[in-house]
């Protein structure tokens, strides 16, 4: 059998598309499948056509007026589709050698020819990966160890596997610690925001809401990954973090605040409690001064059995020179 090989190269190995046109079938054309058509000034240009076409396995070519030709682009082949054909003067069927006929990408995913060594790449739904779309992550980790080139953005992930919590959307930072695979979950609460007028502990109230997950749903993650983070800030003038807390995922009041660890014994700490660099000497925070300038406490929280935060809740910045603002970083996993 005769064949026509076109190939293309372009700067990205994967991107490369290599295709076999194999002997034409004069007389023939096939229905249902056309996703472009175009007249072209020759056969040649059609072929070109389906090459710059991901989804182009065989071309119906037919004479036009002016000695152009009408050119069809298909989505299948005859042994792909068991498709039969129709007959047609002047006019021809021409195929592509198609490793995707064996319908080797599973879960709906879209077989693409002349990709790859293996002759085809499978562009995946939401929700799976992978060279055949068979894989589904728990985390951003997880799939990195298994697809280690793996470019950041976003991802579908099951945490609790087949059977589990639904999948949700999230992030996945590639680049970040060292490329292990971060996955990143965002939430409502990430500006900067002003906390005045609420002079009572607690008083003002912040409830957090995760970016397509439930809390429930973001225990899975936290369950699965080594390691989580979430950054905490609090910047206070007058404002003492004695009348303030964060709620942990249990609804439980946390006082330890960014840079700290839980501690029974000390429950109110931040981190420069931790290492004695306070703006008073022997503090716990720089928040519990009362100063009438500006401080800040911040830091990373990192106990995963509170993670993630569901509520702020701030007080003391009722007086006329009383204010705080909060900023509540993403959570990170991995």
């Amino acid at each position: 059998m005769l064949h026509s090989k076109i190939l293309l190269w372009s700067t990205t190995g994967d991107e490369c598309r290599i295709i076999l046109f194999e002997e034409p079938i004069s007389n023939k054309v096939i229905r249902g499948h056309v996703i472009r058509s175009e007249e072209v000034p020759d056969e040649g240009s059609c072929r070109v056509m389906c090459y710059m076409e991901p989804n182009c396995v065989s071309i119906n070519v037919r004479l036009a007026q002016g000695g152009k030709y009408k050119c069809e682009l298909n989505n299948a082949t005859v042994d792909e589709s068991k498709l039969t054909f129709l007959q047609e003067t002047d006019a021809y069927y021409l195929a592509i050698e198609n490793p995707c006929s064996s319908s080797p990408c599973l879960n709906n995913g879209t077989c693409q020819v002349g990709f790859t060594s293996k002759g085809f790449r499978c562009v995946c739904v939401h929700g799976f990966v992978g060279e055949n779309c068979i894989f589904r992550p728990k985390s951003c980790s997880d799939l990195k160890r298994v697809y280690p080139n793996t470019k950041s953005g976003p991802c579908t992930i099951y945490p609790d596997g087949e059977g589990g919590s639904q999948p949700y959307n999230v992030t996945c930072n590639m680049t970040d610690k060292n490329e292990i695979g971060v996955t990143v979950v965002s939430h409502d609460s990430k500006n900067r925001t002003l906390v005045n007028g609420y002079e009572k502990r607690g008083s003002y109230s912040r409830d957090i809401h995760y970016q397509g997950a439930t809390v429930s749903q973001l225990v899975g993650l936290i369950n699965v990954s080594k390691h989580c983070e979430q950054f905490i800030k609090y910047e206070c003038l007058a404002s003492n973090l004695n009348d303030g807390f964060w709620v942990s995922r249990d609804s439980v009041e946390m006082t330890y605040w960014g840079g700290a660890t839980p501690d029974p014994d000390s429950p109110m700490k931040c981190a420069c409690g931790m290492n004695n660099t306070c703006a008073i000497k022997d503090e716990v925070c720089n928040c519990v001064a009362n100063e009438n300038n500006w401080l800040e406490d911040s830091g990373l929280l990192t106990e995963k059995t509170h993670l993630p935060i569901k509520q702020l809740r701030f007080g003391d910045t009722g007086g006329d020179t009383e204010q705080g603002y909060h900023t509540l970083g993403k959570l990170k996993c991995y």
